[in-house]
């Protein structure tokens, strides 16, 4: 991450940040990132991850663009869609929503796979506001194609109490980088000679996971909506990307028999890395509008999760629901904000510590983080009087920050901690991380003769836990080392 002099992220840094817009009668907290400075572009992921996988994207094009990357809701951070869902329909007036709460006239948009068909359906819906769009990953298939790939492709991931969901997640994570559709393991559908890494596996299994059963409405829309007829009502510029070795090259060469108009160009390209970004940033002035924008210009954070800076990165927190807040709760390590929020008072705020959900991890992560976090959100609540308190070995943090700052008293929470340190949670081959994670936290609570969590919340609590086990490590050494046996990890 970039730092500026006075210790702050600089603009060029990727922020994040959300937005509570009103989609269908509901109101939903959006949660996007946002970098860069020039026309505005919008890029919309695949299903069924979120808008982290387009980080590496959005750094490329920074010095170009200024780029808006959502998690499309009900993945991510994005709170689902209000009602049942049978088109895209409503995930494009969600996008609507977003661009009108960010000030937006005009947006050109990218979108991969899912996003490409939310990028279609965009177009048509609001053509003096999209000015462009880029399509990757975009495919024609007929009803026949569509049926046979979709029959068991998409995974059921509710949640069960013996943890099957997650042998579901991750039996889908770990066929995909072998074959597509996953689910036909057969040489026609070889698509890579090798297992891909454990890493891309957990990242597809934890989007299936965090997503929740709900993930499956938005999926299969988009399945249904990749058709040549969905395109051809697109009057403004459309470029669509196609690069050698997509997993979708089957399907997308149909593409390039149709006879288009002028506002459409095919973009090949070869199959590396550098090859597609090349040709998607010889292509990207055709769908650009002329207006530039600042990216910090649209960190609205709005939402019931708020961003901070401090000098490594931005602190996640939510500020309670109630006002004035009296007490700042800091979760246990390897806990996140969304995890503990609900056994807590509605008025207490939280925050997420340093490499924890969605917090930075500084590069030499030490207790300084912590306390600097702790008074960064303190400053942003505005408070000159403040209980901390901690849960587990965070509470560590929270004596420590107590000292080093007037306004913060420590006060002590009847509420346990993880005991003990968490198991290897490395992402591996078997998926078998997973289960480590899962059975480790239930048996948190069956040594205290509690009943575990519900199977989702826990579900939630072991991708945390994965998540942060970096920072969970670093932090349970260091308080360990410096509080003594009372701050347990």
């Amino acid at each position: 991450m970039t730092v500026a002099s006075s210790g702050v992220p600089s603009d060029a840094a990727i922020r994040r940040a959300t937005a509570r817009v009103d989609v269908d009668g509901a109101e939903l907290d959006l949660h996007y990132r946002v970098t860069g400075n020039g026309p505005p572009l919008f890029l919309l992921h695949p299903s069924p991850l979120d808008s982290g996988f387009l980080s590496p994207l959005m750094t490329r094009l920074a010095d170009r663009v200024t780029v808006i990357a959502p998690d499309t809701p009900g993945f991510g951070d994005s709170d689902p869609l209000p009602g049942p869902v049978h088109d895209l329909a409503p995930c494009v007036r969600a996008m609507s929503a977003l661009r009108d709460a960010l000030g937006l006239d005009r947006v050109a948009v990218y979108g991969s796979a899912t996003g490409a068909q939310i990028a279609v359906e965009w177009a048509k819906a609001e053509p003096r506001a999209v000015c462009g769009v880029m399509l990757d990953n975009a495919a024609a298939f007929d009803d026949a194609d569509r049926e046979r790939i979709t029959a068991g492709y998409l995974p059921d991931v509710t949640a069960s109490a013996d943890g099957s969901h997650l042998a579901r997640a991750w039996h889908a994570a770990h066929d995909a980088t072998l074959f597509f559709p996953w689910q036909y393991p057969a040489a026609e559908n070889r698509i890579s000679p090798a297992l891909g890494a454990p890493e891309a596996m957990h990242v597809t299994a934890r989007g299936y996971l965090r997503a929740g059963p709900r993930y499956e409405a938005v999926y299969r829309a988009a399945f249904r909506n990749e058709r040549v007829e969905n395109l051809r009502p697109i009057a403004i510029p459309l470029v669509m990307l196609r690069w050698q070795g997509s997993i979708l090259t089957r399907w997308t060469g149909r593409l390039d028999a149709c006879d288009w108009g002028p506002n459409v160009t095919m973009a090949h390209c070869g199959p590396s890395s550098e090859e597609r970004w090349a040709s998607l940033d010889k292509h990207l002035g055709h769908i650009l509008p002329e207006r530039f924008v600042d990216a910090a210009e649209l960190c609205l954070d709005t939402g019931r999760t708020r961003h901070v800076d401090a000098s490594f990165g931005q602190i996640c927190y939510r500020p309670g629901r109630k006002e004035p807040v009296t007490r700042l709760v800091i979760p246990p390590l390897g806990a996140s904000t969304t995890t503990v929020e609900p056994i807590l008072a509605s008025g207490d705020a939280l925050l997420d510590l340093p490499g924890h959900a969605g917090s930075a991890l500084p590069d030499a992560l030490g207790l300084v983080h912590c306390v600097e976090a702790v008074r960064r959100v303190t400053d942003a609540l505005g408070a000159h009087h403040l209980e901390v308190a901690g849960v587990g070995a965070s509470d560590g943090v929270a004596r420590t920050a107590a000292v080093a700052d007037p306004r913060l008293v420590h006060v002590s929470l009847d509420l346990p901690g993880y005991s003990g340190p968490p198991p290897d949670l490395a992402p591996e081959t078997s998926g078998a991380h997973l289960f480590r994670g899962w059975h480790w936290l239930r048996e948190q609570s069956l040594e205290r003769d509690q009943v575990p969590p519900e199977p989702a919340r826990l579900t939630r609590m072991l991708l945390d836990l994965i998540d942060a086990r970096e920072a969970h490590t670093i932090l349970a050494g260091v308080l360990r080392t410096g509080a003594g046996p009372m701050f347990r990890s």
